[in-house]
């Protein structure tokens, strides 16, 4: 019986040991940065669902979309309190900001902002872009360098600025929403690892 304990007990050290070597040796591939401002909002919405303003019943026109995902650095290891913030067109291909916005969608946000939770998970809830077949994105976190880039849909990225690595995949609920998952890797090392 003590062999068996003995064992066991070498088991779970040699485990432990060979599971955290694997994880020092994991890198993740940086996010390929795209730094366009062109339609960069001059302040951003506080929320994470741009179908509805705060206290309005009203939704913005387009199809419902989630974009979901985790920020991480190059050794894979979750980023919290990462900032994100995003914007996009609205169904009309209509940027909030621009000085012509007349046709605009009134009930939609234009862009929104979320703050990573301990396992750097992040979501926002929003409509599908008319004519520019992607979504801004800008990280912040004190640890790391600014990123600004693109996430692309998989299934409709026409785009010439197109990069496979922002191309998000997406399933489909049973009521038929979308859900697209968009991972971010950020330059350097959390500053609480060892790797």
């Amino acid at each position: 019986m003590k062999f068996y304990k003995l064992f066991f007990i070498c088991f779970l050290l040699c485990s432990r040991i060979l599971f955290a070597s694997n994880l020092a040796k994991t890198k993740c591939t940086e996010t390929p940065e795209v730094y366009d401002l062109e339609n960069k909002p001059e302040g951003f919405n506080l929320s994470n669902n741009l179908r509805r303003k705060a206290g309005s019943a009203d939704i913005a026109k387009g199809e419902l979309i989630y974009i979901k995902g985790k920020v991480t650095d190059i050794n894979c290891v979750p980023v919290q309190n990462a900032v994100i913030f995003i914007w996009q067109a609205d169904a009309n291909g209509i940027y909030q900001n621009i000085k012509d916005a007349s046709n605009a969608d009134p009930n939609f946000l234009g862009s929104g902002k979320y703050i990573t939770n301990n396992l750097g998970y992040y979501n926002f809830i929003t409509v599908m872009p008319g004519n520019y077949q992607n979504i801004n994105f800008l990280v912040q976190h004190p640890d790391f360098i600014e990123l600004h880039t693109k996430m692309f849909f998989s299934d409709n990225s026409k785009s010439e600025d197109f990069i496979e690595q922002l191309a998000a995949p997406y399933t489909v609920d049973k009521n038929g929403t979308k859900t697209y998952r968009f991972n971010i890797v950020l330059g350097g090392h959390n500053k609480y690892t060892t790797y």
